[in-house]
């Protein structure tokens, strides 16, 4: 069986302006020549950024912004995922994220389960893992955040995953930056995701920075790809970039064979945790 790729497209987003992130991510897929690769991931909201009204721009899943995103997917014959503002209700969003295929269109939506700081008072949380089969294999879907908690990214492996998306937006600002908080740890934590549940990771973070009345707000870059053992397949620097890295299929069986999941013992964490 030949070995297939997956993409990450770390993008600097226009704030407000999903048109012209749409755009960024086909001329990026236009600059991919290598037909093994059959997935891309771009950032958490990715198609509008952060510092902006998020209620003005977000548009409902399925919309013309999800159409206009399966469009890009059948043109470059790639699966596509990542993240945007999805409106629920009048002046109601979800922090979304959503997989395409080139074949069959918009396939998934994943809302972010674990809303970080402010951003708990002004969307509607998810509540349900979303784990796709994909031409790479069974795919969990995460946003940001949610990387940080191990027992909801084990659970996506216990549901199948083989490869886990984080499309994210890791930054420092006046309130982080003191605690040190940089890629260094983003890149520790999806290494430590990968070995844990010995499966890939391909964590896909916003670059560039975006501003507030009384913040500055600096996306880390430095997305990666990593393999079930915990090495950094691929890796990008500050600015917008694409990297691609293989999944290999006879590692990733080799990797599954190892007893990390069945050496488990859940009945004691049941009794620790009080799940």
């Amino acid at each position: 069986m030949e070995n297939k790729k997956i993409a990450v497209l770390q993008i600097d987003s226009v704030l407000g302006d999903q048109q012209a992130n749409l755009q960024k991510i086909d001329d990026m897929l236009a600059t991919i020549k290598d037909p093994s690769v059959r997935m891309a991931v771009f950032c958490e909201y990715g198609l509008s950024g952060y510092c902006t009204d998020l209620t003005k721009i977000a548009e409902p899943i399925p919309g013309k912004i999800t159409d206009a995103l399966c469009e890009i997917s059948k043109k470059h014959n790639i699966w596509i995922t990542g993240g945007l503002p999805e409106k629920v209700s009048e002046g109601k969003i979800a922090n979304a994220s959503v997989m395409v295929s080139p074949k069959d269109g918009l396939v998934a939506v994943y809302r972010k389960i674990h809303p970080f700081g402010a951003e708990r008072d002004k969307v509607v949380y998810g509540s349900e893992a979303v784990v796709v089969d994909t031409e790479l294999g069974k795919v969990g879907m995460s946003i940001c955040y949610d990387l940080v908690f191990p027992e909801f990214i084990r659970g996506l492996r216990l549901k199948g995953a083989e490869l886990i998306v984080n499309s994210t937006f890791w930054y420092s600002d006046k309130y982080s930056g003191p605690l040190g908080w940089n890629s260094d740890h983003t890149l520790a934590m999806a290494t430590t995701r990968a070995l844990e549940n010995k499966v890939y990771v391909a964590m896909a973070c916003r670059c560039g920075t975006e501003y507030t009345e009384d913040n500055v707000i600096r996306a880390f870059g430095y997305s990666g790809i990593f393999d079930p053992m915990g090495t950094i397949l691929a890796r990008a620097n500050l600015g917008e970039a694409v990297i691609t890295a293989e999944i290999d299929e006879e590692f990733k069986k080799k990797c599954s064979d190892l007893p990390y999941l069945s050496d488990r013992r859940p009945e004691i964490y049941k009794e620790i945790l009080d799940f």
